[in-house]
């Protein structure tokens, strides 16, 4: 697992007043040096979690989502960055505009409330403290010498601060010393060994999803501990390890090695143990995936493209002997692709239950009906929410 979670004594949570502040809270306050970079607080999203004050101390990608990921299920998130700011403010793309604004920052930081201290400093430490007394949840990723030297210790803090669950971000749980960035847990983990075409060398996934995977993890510890303070009382220090999200998320393709001894290769975009399923059929105005998962799906297949005695062939009829000869199936399900436009051939396989998807770029799946709901921000501040959760508290829609 990559989380591990110790339980504290904690009390209730504190509940929402009348007048919309949260009982037995006040706003942050503010010390010298101190400086409010932004307040970006998203419209419309009061939620499961309001009245829950985070204090977002993390850095990069993993904490800073967790933190936007709560802000956007209701909660009043406060982002700390050091004097410098956070460093994915500078890490742009040529041609992106100047300013304090990166669009890698933005995708990890919309809905807080952000400001500046320098929490090594006596009058940051003194904020800090003050800060922590009225806040429920703290996310951070600092070093465990860091943490000794400021006084945020996990069982001091716990102590001083009985309503805190605390939430770590580490790298190599193991082995504090090592610098553990995305690429680097990516390519010991194993998933870079398992991501790119046969021939080709191992390659990193094109999202940083090391981070991503750390901050779901992040995201159920601040989820579990609030709802075990809330059933018992007692709350929890947990401390999600980069390496160990990344650990956890091999499913089939660790127990692949775990219960067989087979080591996964690299095949592409196709998947090990199915087929066709991540194979590309071309169009001729674009590409086509595909992600049979059934005998039935598949003579659906066959019956769609015009070659039904395909699924009748001995090398075709069953999965396990369609794994075997992919490469054959393959080149015979492309044959008459091509007299196919693509959204012909999608509307085909809809109305026969094949499961397929248009192979899109970014910028047409962002530009689509679909897409829309998941956007939030202004024309020039425009980012994908960290939430695909819909809340409908009048009853589950149909689907």
């Amino acid at each position: 697992m990559g989380a591990r979670i110790r339980h504290l004594a904690l009390p209730r949570p504190h509940r929402r007043a009348q007048n919309g502040a949260s009982a037995g809270h006040r706003h942050l306050q503010t010390s010298p040096g101190h400086r409010l970079i932004e307040r970006n607080y998203l419209q419309g999203m009061e939620g499961v979690l309001t009245g829950v004050r985070v204090l977002d101390l993390s850095s990069v990608l993993a904490g800073p989502l967790t933190g936007t990921f709560l802000a956007e299920c209701g909660a009043d998130v406060t982002k700390v960055e050091a004097p410098g700011g956070d460093v994915t403010r500078s890490w742009k793309l040529p041609g992106e505009a100047p300013g304090p604004i990166s669009s890698y920052y933005e995708a990890a930081n919309h809905g807080k409330t952000v400001v500046s201290h320098n929490l090594k400093a006596p009058e940051g430490k003194a904020w800090l403290q003050d800060s922590l007394a009225h806040t429920d949840v703290l996310l951070h990723n600092m070093k465990w010498g860091d943490l000794e030297s400021m006084g945020l210790l996990p069982d001091r803090l716990s102590d001083a601060f009985p309503q805190l669950v605390q939430v770590r971000l580490v790298g190599f749980e193991q082995r504090p010393e090592r610098l553990a960035y995305d690429v680097v847990v990516q390519a010991e983990s194993g998933f870079m060994s398992m991501n790119g075409t046969p021939d080709g060398p191992a390659t990193k996934m094109p999202v940083a999803m090391m981070d991503i995977l750390a901050s779901h993890q992040m995201r159920a510890a601040v989820l579990g501990g609030l709802f075990h303070r809330e059933r018992s009382g007692q709350g929890g220090y947990a401390e999600v390890s980069l390496w160990g999200s990344g650990l956890s998320a091999l499913a089939n393709q660790g127990t692949q090695w775990l219960m067989h001894g087979t080591v996964p290769q690299r095949m592409g975009s196709t998947h090990p143990n199915i087929a066709p399923y991540g194979d590309m059929l071309t169009c001729r105005d674009g590409d086509v995936v595909l992600a049979v998962g059934s005998d039935a799906q598949f003579k659906s297949l066959c019956h769609v493209l015009g070659c039904d005695v395909l699924a009748d062939d001995p090398r075709f009829r069953t999965n396990v002997e369609r794994v075997k000869h992919r490469e054959s199936l393959v080149k015979a399900l492309n044959a008459p692709t091509r007299l196919f436009s693509r959204a012909d051939l999608l509307a085909a396989f809809v109305e026969r239950r094949v499961p397929a998807g248009a192979v899109h770029s970014v910028q047409e799946a962002l530009d689509s009906e679909m897409a829309q709901a998941y956007l939030t921000g202004s024309a020039d501040r425009r980012k994908v929410k960290t939430s695909a959760i819909r809340w409908d508290q009048a009853g589950m829609r149909k689907a």
